[in-house]
């Protein structure tokens, strides 16, 4: 799918789980925490075309998104020689590592695992990267410096508004870094290549099988149907998804309907 699917797909999904997840377990979240869960979700849905050279990801940090394109596509490339199957076929430098599960859990728990080693830096760094991959991944008609400044400052943003700041993220930042990634791989298994997401499970005798929807049920890349069908239905999930689960938001839209139907009635 395009980036702005992608990233859609990633907010909804993040909003969904920032907003139900921690309601079984007793704990209502900040509407910070899930705006913020949810952007990063979108962000790093997409983080898995990095192994694309001319991917949003691999063009979004001039020089640094470059060498982190040029890591990931040989090291994607040495992972598929060294496990792939008598049956499978290419070079495993696009739709590989970064689109499996594993590979997304592997980078998430690596976040994780960092931020408690290192602190601040590898949480700030992670959500800047994130956060300015989903403002590109929404709209890829705004300018490359606005876009990161605006980053910036949502990342500064995220001290103000998520309890405990930017430690405050620690606890689910990779979570979200790898439920964004697996969304990402999802998108693709409804695409007409698929995607190796169940890597390294051997399945017809394929350790990168591309799994996808049925056949029929396969969409092209940019096609009609993901621009007239499936981004516009993933715009209104978001929507709603914000309404429901965003504390805050539903009464201040009730709240501006009254004062609508007032106006109407009086005027």
């Amino acid at each position: 799918m395009l980036g702005v699917s992608h990233a859609m797909s990633g907010a909804a999904v993040g909003l969904a789980v920032a907003g139900y997840a921690p309601l079984t377990v007793g704990i209502t979240p900040s509407a910070g925490t899930v705006v913020t869960f949810a952007a990063v979700c979108a962000g790093a849905a997409l983080l898995p075309d990095l192994d694309h050279p001319a991917s949003v990801a691999s063009r979004r940090f001039s020089v640094a998104s470059w060498l982190a394109s040029h890591v990931v596509r040989p090291l994607s490339a040495l992972v598929y020689d060294l496990t792939r199957g008598r049956r499978d076929t290419g070079r495993g430098t696009h739709r590989g590592l970064t689109h499996t599960v594993l590979g997304a859990v592997a980078l998430g728990v690596g976040i994780n695992l960092a931020s408690a080693r290192w602190g601040t830096p590898v949480l700030v760094g992670t959500l800047f990267v994130c956060l300015a991959l989903a403002i590109k991944g929404l709209d890829d008609l705004v300018p490359g410096p606005p876009s990161l400044v605006i980053a910036a400052g949502l990342t500064l943003g995220v001290e103000e508004y998520v309890p405990g700041g930017t430690a405050g993220t620690a606890g689910w930042l990779g979570t979200a870094v790898a439920i964004g990634m697996v969304v990402h791989s999802l998108g693709d298994a409804i695409t007409e290549s698929g995607a190796p997401l169940l890597w390294p499970l051997r399945i017809r005798r394929r350790s990168w099988y591309p799994v996808g929807s049925p056949r029929p049920l396969r969409m092209r890349t940019g096609g009609a149907v993901e621009a007239w069908v499936v981004a516009p239905a993933l715009t209104v999930a978001v929507l709603l998804l914000t309404a429901l689960v965003v504390p805050g938001v539903a009464p201040l839209l009730l709240s501006v309907h009254d004062r609508v139907a007032q106006l109407l009635a009086t005027g």
